[in-house]
């Protein structure tokens, strides 16, 4: 059953079609959020959180696009609220004192979002929407709330950026 007869099926009193829905999608967010967060107990729990606001809010669901979509602003909305609560918490886990292995990790990913944060928030989005996530720009556009044209533009920008910052060994 395609997206949309399922999710008025759900509308319409069929609860139990929401396991279809999850298990359909669930990877997917699961991975999405992963790719974001580099978490995967984070990942878990907002993947989950995910679902959670699309059981409560199904009622108010419009069908616009695919419902893959719907599903990645949720979960990157979701990413970006995390971002916020956790970049509190990080200076005190490195006061706490780290073995030498998680202090290389925590090198490469502080790399790996030097690069990223040189890309403004919706080149970064693009970039993961793309690349781990293999969505067409038109799907990319979509979820951006904006046009194939400038969604093609920040790609094309933030693979520029990428690499300069790869060829100057900043990467």
């Amino acid at each position: 059953m395609d997206d949309t007869k399922l999710i008025l099926e759900i509308k319409n009193g069929k609860v139990h079609l929401f396991d279809e829905l999850i298990k359909k999608y669930y990877e997917k967010v699961y991975y999405y959020c992963y790719r974001h967060l580099e978490n995967k107990q984070a990942a878990q729990d907002l993947t989950q959180e995910v679902f959670m606001k699309v059981i409560k809010s199904i009622e108010n669901y419009k069908h616009y696009g695919k419902f893959e979509n719907y599903l990645y602003v949720i979960a990157g909305n979701l990413c970006k609220d995390f971002y916020k609560k956790e970049s509190r918490y990080i200076l005190k886990e490195v006061e706490e004192g780290t073995s030498e292995e998680e202090i290389s990790r925590l090198e490469d990913k502080v790399m790996i979002k030097e690069v990223l944060n040189k890309l403004s928030k919706e080149e970064r989005e693009i970039v993961i929407l793309r690349f781990y996530h293999d969505l067409k720009i038109k799907d990319i556009a979509k979820i951006m709330n904006s046009g194939i044209s400038i969604t093609k533009y920040r790609l094309k920008k933030a693979m520029k950026i990428i690499g300069e910052n790869m060829k100057g060994g900043q990467l």
